[in-house]
């Protein structure tokens, strides 16, 4: 009985050890990246081997099985047996291109067990909020104090880009390599530090209220200095996604505001006393996004390249191109050069088909739909990090509509641990009180 029981004892401390070598992963994820995907290798490895056994018993996990071994069967026809359509391009990038995707298919299965109840989210949750003051301290600190980078240490092991700004209005880019990368960053994050500011808002605890608000604060304004239109978008969708339709009777009106003041701001006919007025509500580096509001077809970039990239697919939908295809193909056929499709939806179908691109996605709508679902049976209050961590999916599918800032390790790693989430709260009962909370 000693024995059995020591055995058990020598179980759960390991299990807690794991755990805080998650945790610890994800605190240095953005700042150091190489570091926190090597913590996280052994959580990962010793969550999968724990949990390969319950892979197949999910329907829903055999649409990644056959993207997965699509793609692999894609780059193994592709190196032996056919020959490059395309000139310039070679066909090991496809097996590259893998790395963007197989190894997050297994991140997903591996850390299932680390996400599993609302306790251990609510933990991941804090540790990604910490885990962003770094970044905000590096977009600060290159505002402010014009400290410029690339700053690396242990031979680039970790690197810190910070770079030069050439006047006011060029965007902040913090440690991250561009500033979209790190506008994603921050509005995926932005979600848990909401529902985490409206849960210290009833404690009778104020400071730790004070510290969060000011840490809200100081997200937002980073966010002004990046100059990322899908940070803000990413921003302003977490609202009601969080808390509601109820929200929209401020939210709306504010948000009417906010771009009336960029519109008459770019009008030519505009008084100048009014113009003036609007202009002063809005930063300048924001403005320098909107200085042509003209309504045709070629300002929309995107719907160019869109188009484009449509058409691209058409011509090799099932199998696709290849991976990292589609600045050659885009360059060669339309004589730009364009270095993604700004979707990645599209980006998946030029690589690999649009077979591989719809089960992945097909997978991810699953999960969003089932969590959705479970808010209801479960009754999760608003300002759950339940809710927040089905919010930060969303944004991501939201930025990634119109941008890629998938390939980014950071951004990808954080997203499908993100679904592993979604799946842990999707498979919760019914009943939140039956629920172990247990390390």
């Amino acid at each position: 009985m000693l024995i059995k029981k020591f055995i058990t004892q020598i179980k759960f401390e390991k299990k807690q050890i794991t755990f805080t070598l998650f945790l610890i992963g994800i605190f240095f994820l953005a700042s150091a990246p190489s570091i926190a995907l090597f913590l996280l290798l052994f959580p990962i490895f010793s969550g999968f081997k724990k949990n390969y056994k319950n892979l197949i018993k999910d329907n829903v996990n055999w649409l990644l099985i056959i993207a997965g071994f699509i793609m692999i069967s894609k780059s193994i026809v592709a190196s032996f047996l056919g020959e490059s359509e395309i000139t310039d391009w070679d066909s090991l990038l496809n097996w590259t291109g893998l790395g963007n995707w197989i190894p997050h298919f297994l991140i997903y299965f591996g850390i299932q067990c680390y996400v599993q109840n609302p306790l251990k989210r609510s933990l991941i949750a804090k540790t990604l909020i910490l885990g962003s003051v770094p970044v905000i301290f590096s977009c600060l600190s290159q505002y402010f104090l014009e400290w410029y980078g690339p700053y690396d240490l242990f031979n680039g092991l970790i690197i810190w880009y910070q770079r030069s700004r050439v006047d006011l209005n060029t965007p902040v880019t913090g440690l991250f390599n561009n500033p979209n990368y790190t506008g994603a960053w921050l509005a995926m994050t932005w979600p848990f530090l909401l529902s985490y500011l409206y849960q210290k808002r009833r404690e009778e605890n104020k400071l730790n209220f004070i510290i969060v608000f000011v840490l809200s604060v100081l997200f937002i304004f980073t966010i002004s200095l990046i100059n990322s239109r899908g940070a803000f978008l990413g921003i302003l969708a977490s609202i009601p996604l969080i808390f509601g339709k109820g929200v929209i009777i401020w939210l709306l009106p504010l948000v009417t505001i906010i771009f009336s003041s960029i519109v008459i701001c770019n009008l030519p006919i505009a008084l100048d006393n009014i113009k003036n007025f609007f202009c002063f509500l809005i930063p300048d580096n924001i403005l320098s996004n909107f200085n042509d509001l003209s309504l045709t077809y070629e300002n929309f970039s995107r719907l160019v390249i869109w188009q484009k990239a449509v058409n691209l697919i058409l011509n090799k939908p099932f199998w696709g191109w290849g991976a990292a295809s589609f600045p050659i193909l885009y360059f060669n056929q339309y004589g730009e050069w364009k270095g993604h499709p700004h979707n990645l939806f599209l980006e998946l179908s030029i690589s690999y088909g649009v077979i591989t691109s719809s089960l992945v996605f097909l997978f991810i709508g699953i999960l969003i739909c089932r969590t959705f679902r479970n808010f209801h049976k479960s009754k999760i209050a608003k300002s759950s990090f339940d809710r927040a961590w089905w919010t930060s999916v969303i944004v991501f599918l939201i930025l990634h509509c119109f941008d890629i800032t998938y390939f980014d390790a950071r951004i990808s790693v954080i997203f499908w641990i993100l679904l592993a989430g979604l799946k842990g709260i999707s498979d919760q009962p019914e009943n939140p009180g039956s629920i172990k909370t247990e390390l």
